[in-house]
C-alpha cells in the first residue's frame, strides 16, 4: 500500500521563494590612496661599456745619423781638441783610414769641379785665381785625374810629416802621420764644394786655411812632437801641404789648357 506524500507547501505569489539572510562578509579593505607617479624607467642592463682607448702618441722620428766620415769631419771642425784626443790612440792601419775617410772626402772637390765644368763650361784655377774654359769630356777627365792625385797626395803628405817628426824628436810612425794628413786636410777637402761654381772656387781656399789650425792641434797630440817645436812642425807641414796642392793644380790646369 502506498504511503501518501505530504502536500507541497504553498508558493508565495510572485514566483521564487525568498532566500535566507546572507551571511555577513569580512571587513572591507580601506580604499587605496592615489597611485604615486612613476619615475623614468631604468634602462635595461646591457653589456659593460668598453674602455675608451687612449690615443697612441706618435713616436718621434729618430734623427738620421750622419755617415761616420762626415760625423768625424763635423767634430774636427767644431771640437778639434776632443777629436784629436780620440784619434791619437785609435788602433788603425792605412787601409781602413783610406776606405773610411780619405776615399769619400777626397772625392768632394773633383766631383764638384766636374759638375761645375759640365754646367758652366769652365773650371776654377788656383794658379790664376780665375777660370779656364773646359768642355764636358775634359771636365770628366780632369775630375778623375784630380781624384787619383788626391789619394796619392795624402800619402805623400804623410811621408813628409813622418820625416819632419823624426827630425824634431817626435814619433816616427807612418800610420800616425797618415792620420794627421787625412784628418787635418778636412777643411781643404770640404772647401772643394765651392768648385760647383767655378768663379768663386778660389774663395773656398779661405775655408781650406783652417787646416793649418788642425795641423797645429793634431801634430803634438798624434805625433808626440815636443810642445816647444809645435810651431816649427806646423809651419813645415803646412808648406809641404801647400806645395802638394800647387803641384796637383798645375797638373790639372795643364790638362785643361792643352
Amino acid at each position: 500500500m502506498r504511503t501518501p506524500q505530504p502536500p507541497n507547501p504553498p508558493r508565495p505569489p510572485g514566483g521564487t521563494p525568498p532566500r535566507g539572510p546572507t551571511p555577513p562578509r569580512g571587513p572591507t579593505p580601506p580604499p587605496r590612496g592615489p597611485t604615486p607617479p612613476r619615475g623614468p624607467t631604468a634602462p635595461k642592463a646591457g653589456p659593460p661599456p668598453r674602455p675608451t682607448a687612449k690615443p697612441v702618441a706618435a713616436k718621434p722620428r729618430a734623427a738620421r745619423k750622419l755617415p761616420a766620415w762626415l760625423a768625424r769631419a763635423r767634430r774636427l771642425l767644431l771640437q778639434p781638441t776632443q777629436e784629436w784626443a780620440a784619434i791619437a790612440p785609435e788602433f788603425a792601419s792605412a787601409g781602413p783610414i783610406y776606405m773610411r775617410y780619405i776615399v769619400p772626402m777626397a772625392a768632394i772637390g773633383p766631383l764638384a769641379a766636374t759638375i761645375g765644368g759640365i754646367v758652366f763650361g769652365e773650371r776654377g784655377s788656383l794658379l790664376t785665381f780665375g777660370t779656364v774654359p773646359i768642355n764636358p769630356g775634359t771636365a770628366v777627365q780632369a775630375g778623375v785625374l784630380e781624384y787619383v792625385l788626391n789619394l796619392v797626395a795624402v800619402y805623400g803628405l804623410a811621408m813628409a810629416i813622418e820625416l819632419i817628426a823624426g827630425s824634431i824628436g817626435g814619433q816616427k810612425n807612418r800610420v800616425q802621420a797618415l792620420k794627421v794628413a787625412a784628418y787635418a786636410s778636412t777643411p781643404f777637402w770640404l772647401a772643394g764644394v765651392f768648385a760647383l761654381f767655378p768663379r768663386i772656387e778660389p774663395l773656398g781656399m779661405l775655408l781650406g786655411l783652417y787646416s793649418i789650425r788642425l795641423f797645429a792641434q793634431g801634430l803634438p797630440a798624434v805625433m808626440k812632437a815636443p810642445r816647444d817645436k809645435t810651431a816649427a812642425f806646423t809651419l813645415l807641414t803646412s808648406i809641404a801641404a801647400a806645395l802638394i796642392v800647387l803641384v796637383i793644380t798645375a797638373v790639372i790646369t795643364r790638362l785643361v789648357v792643352a
